[in-house]
């Protein structure tokens, strides 16, 4: 008998293959009904005297193909089809498994193997929230402030910036005489008169925290990754019902 894996191997091949087939007679049906016909055309000379040119002319198109030709070529494909996915889903109800986490823990019993397939793929979508967390900047110093909640942390030195403003400074390059006056030359320096101090705080989490979540859910996928696996070894429920839908379009 069968596995579950197996026929899950091979149903997409499947739909496939039999949406090609319904999409081209569909498209013969619609665009190409010449195929359907046939004709074969013939002189007849009314004069006797003339009956030899009958011999000269005739036109046969063959039939190409019929209605029922082109729907039998068709049920052949949508028949395997149709039984892959009532093996499938019928399997399906029975085929189940328990989510085990590495350690040995049974963190779920007996799910389904679609809940099992489910979970693998929205957990993976859950991933990609997870890897745009922003982390902690690198190269300060960051310390839990449990007094302004949970996950919050502080930067534990201060930052200093001086306040400044700018004042002119003078230098005499020649000194003054009765006759002319002192040269001096002029310029603009900033002058610290202050500090700013500045305390920060961050909502993010660690580099080494971001890491570790990733972990736990990599582990989660895993996890339910091969439950799955182990419910697709279920043993395959035969079940044909695409050859009674074709006789049912038949008669």
């Amino acid at each position: 008998m069968s596995q579950l894996h197996e026929i899950l191997a091979v149903d997409k091949d499947l739909e496939n293959v039999a949406g090609k087939v319904v999409e081209e007679a569909a498209n013969t049906f619609s665009k190409k009904v010449e195929h359907f016909t046939g004709s074969d055309k013939r002189l007849e000379m009314f004069d006797d005297n003339r009956k030899h040119e009958e011999e000269g002319f005739r036109e046969v198109r063959e039939l190409t193909t019929t209605i029922d030709s082109k729907l039998e070529y068709v049920w052949e494909s949508v028949i395997k089809h149709f039984d892959c996915v009532a093996q499938k889903e019928t399997t399906n109800t029975i085929a189940s498994a328990d989510v085990v986490m590495p350690d040995g823990v049974v963190l779920f019993t007996a799910l389904p193997a679609s809940l099992l397939l489910t979970m693998e793929n929205k957990l993976l979508r859950l991933r990609k929230m997870y890897e745009e967390i922003p982390t902690l900047q690198p190269g300060v110093e960051w310390i839990a402030d449990g007094e302004r909640g949970k996950g919050v942390f502080r930067a534990r030195n201060e930052e200093v910036k001086h306040k400044t403003e700018k004042v002119i400074q003078h230098k005499i390059l020649v000194q003054p005489t009765d006759k002319h006056p002192a040269q001096v030359e002029k310029w603009t320096e900033d002058k610290p008169v202050g500090q700013y101090k500045t305390i920060r705080w961050s909502g993010m989490v660690s580099p080494a925290r971001k890491s570790q979540l990733l972990n736990k859910l990599d582990t989660l996928v895993g996890a339910f990754k091969q439950a799955r696996m182990r419910a697709n070894t279920a043993t395959v429920v035969q079940k044909d019902i695409g050859k009674h839908i074709s006789d049912y379009m038949k008669y």
